[in-house]
């Protein structure tokens, strides 16, 4: 039988690929539950609400995302070299698992659907939003920048890294695997070109 960290860890595990998939709105307490074999009633042991289980995945996202920044900070002085090195991370991590990028998109898409007894004052994935936007304000391009220009830098960077690996199987619908496979194979050489682009260009 699980202990009781490794149960909630599972209840994390499955309720972010559902919330991936299903959005907010679209996920269900007994589904998530159901998955692993366990009641409704269970989850809420470990979790008092759909709000407080949503607030607990974004933060473990949230914490995760804030790692690879965290890791390109270290890696460079120069903060485009840092930014490009974080997005290369990110886009590498969200082919790998497109939940986590799926995520990200559907909680910008939720975010005002969050109940009033989510237990947060804020918003998890803006600790990761806040260093995006003071590093594109410290690159040489956009020194300067007022705090709305560097949001819709971070926004349209993240978007275009997110968009892809969340759009998989709809593209392969459409498409055929076949065309799917082959964005994939170029898919991170043509972000860090967009990234740098993006950071450097006029």
């Amino acid at each position: 039988m699980p202990s009781p960290a490794q149960t909630r860890k599972n209840l994390l595990f499955v309720a972010r690929n559902h919330l991936a998939e299903r959005g907010y709105h679209g996920t269900s307490l007994a589904a998530v539950s159901g998955e692993l074999g366990l009641t409704k009633q269970a989850l809420l042991h470990h979790f008092k609400s759909k709000d407080l289980l949503y607030a607990a995945v974004l933060e473990q996202l949230g914490a995760e995302l804030l790692e690879l920044l965290f890791a390109s900070l270290e890696a460079s002085e120069l903060a485009e070299d840092q930014l490009a090195g974080f997005f290369a991370a990110l886009t590498r991590q969200g082919l790998a698992q497109p939940a986590d990028l799926s995520l990200v998109l559907r909680d910008l898409m939720d975010f005002q659907g969050r109940g009033p007894d989510s237990g947060q004052d804020s918003w998890p994935l803006q600790n990761v939003f806040e260093p995006l936007i003071a590093l594109i304000q410290a690159t040489p391009r956009w020194q300067g920048a007022g705090f709305a220009e560097a949001l819709s830098v971070a926004s349209q960077m993240l978007a275009a890294i997110c968009l892809f690996p969340s759009a998989q199987g709809a593209l392969a619908s459409r498409f055929g695997q076949a065309a799917v496979d082959q964005v994939r194979t170029t898919f991170l050489v043509q972000t860090q070109d967009l990234v740098r682009e993006r950071l450097t260009r006029d």
